[in-house]
């Protein structure tokens, strides 16, 4: 075996061995996993070339090498090996978002759930940014003698759902007028287009009718409001707490940052289709420095489209963790289509 192909069987050896294990790796100790026979000071003299290189470092004189951030990042890349999931992990995967697929939002948050409880780690589900949906159909159901409720669906999957007051009885023909008159005028609408300016409009577009259909509009442009935001599902955030890779001042950090959806959401938006592995300052955020980021884009339609993701230690256990990622993703994906289909 050539030297250089050798240091990289170690380098990948060290890797996997810590990540299972959490300790520094011996030379002694690696010898007993390496698949090829070559002496410990062999291995001790190759993994000092690899700290060299800063694939590997020391964090004591005396202990063995722990892998960098360039060291994980060449793992990565080069000699990761997938790690299929069972045909018994895909079926749990599969019951438990198909339960939770009556709805968009019900689904991306089983999927983080799920995400977090499978993997350990902290896991974020985007729904698909509102500011692109369109308004695909606005419904009108009666709920009381004086009251009604107006359900917003959009072209991503989104219902949203805001109840009004008349101050005049509901009757079926008053609720077939108000759909007619709504949807004809905001089906194939931008959620982002329901400005007040535009209300006011469809509002003097009535003439005398105008005084019946002001808390309807209201309610409508509030639901549409609603609709342009990016929604965003994040479980587990303390599992982040037993990871001793998170000192407590980076925790406080991580926690603030978990509270700004908005903003943990524009960190998931370039996402592609197979997950993307951010290492500690690679993620370019200081909370997440200590940590790794994989991200995932979900496709349930050309229009329609969003991020899971995964939070967790540098030290993770990358091939199950991203097989069972984008086995979720995947899923979702495959779901939401079926739900935007039937609505």
């Amino acid at each position: 075996m050539e030297p250089a192909q050798r240091k990289m069987k170690i380098l990948e050896a060290v890797v996997e061995a810590y990540i299972k294990t959490g300790e520094p790796v011996g030379s002694k100790n690696l010898c007993d996993v390496l698949d090829f026979n070559v002496s410990s000071a062999t291995v001790r003299n190759d993994m000092a070339e690899l700290a060299a290189l800063g694939l590997l470092e020391q964090t004591h004189t005396s202990s063995g090498r722990i892998p960098t951030e360039l060291g994980y990042r060449v793992y990565l890349d080069t000699m990761m090996k997938p790690s299929p999931l069972t045909k018994q992990e895909q079926t749990v995967i599969n019951d438990s978002l198909y339960v939770s697929s009556d709805a968009p939002e019900n689904l991306l948050e089983k999927s983080a759930e799920l995400l977090s409880h499978i993997t350990g780690c902290a896991a974020v589900a985007a729904a698909p940014s509102g500011e692109s949906a369109v308004i695909k159909r606005i419904k009108f159901v009666q709920t009381g003698n004086y009251t009604a409720m107006a359900v917003l669906i959009t072209s991503t999957g989104s219902v949203k759902t805001k109840l009004f007051r008349c101050d005049f009885t509901v009757t079926p023909q008053l609720i077939e007028m108000f759909d007619k008159f709504v949807n004809e005028h905001m089906a194939g609408l931008p959620v982002t287009g329901v400005t007040p300016a535009f209300m006011q409009t469809m509002a003097v577009s009535l003439g005398e009718m105008s005084m019946i259909v002001p808390n309807v509009l209201l309610a409508i442009h509030d639901a549409a409001r609603e609709a342009a935001s990016t929604s965003v599902a994040i479980k587990g955030q303390s599992n982040l707490f037993t990871m001793p890779e998170l000192a407590s001042a980076d925790g406080k950090k991580v926690m603030e940052l978990m509270g700004h959806s908005s903003e943990l959401s524009k960190l998931l938006r370039n996402a592609e289709t197979k997950a993307s592995i951010l290492i500690g300052s690679e993620i370019k955020h200081l909370a997440l420095s200590s940590l790794s980021i994989i991200v995932t884009r979900y496709i349930a339609s050309p229009e329609c489209s969003g991020e899971l993701a995964l939070i967790g230690p540098v030290r993770m256990n990358y091939p199950k963790i991203i097989s069972t990622l984008e086995y979720v993703t995947a899923t979702v994906g495959t779901l939401l289509g079926e739900l935007l289909d039937s609505k």
